[in-house]
């Protein structure tokens, strides 16, 4: 079985491995996902985030948004998981 949780503090998590698969499969295909690194230390944070931004709810598998947070502006929402972002990041198209 492979991993189902991501992030420091279990921000990200997936109730099985078909569940994964779909959330993989969206984030890795998918041109409503982009892929952020934000320097958020530049604005007094203390640290680098990496994030999954979303433009639209359309099509967005329920398994990605429950471990959703609100978007800003025009963008629908976001993940913010570096774990899962640096599994994804090399995978994406």
């Amino acid at each position: 079985m492979s991993k189902l949780v991501y992030g420091k503090d279990g921000q990200v998590r997936f109730r099985n491995e078909e569940e994964k698969k779909v959330a993989f499969d969206y984030l890795i295909n998918s041109p409503n996902v982009t892929l952020h690194h934000e320097n958020n230390q530049e604005q007094g944070a203390w640290a680098s985030e990496q994030r999954f931004h979303f433009a639209s709810e359309n099509g967005v598998p329920e398994c990605l948004k429950r471990n959703m947070t609100a978007g800003r502006g025009s963008m629908y929402g976001r993940i913010n998981c570096k774990e899962l972002y640096d599994e994804i990041r090399p995978l994406k198209r």
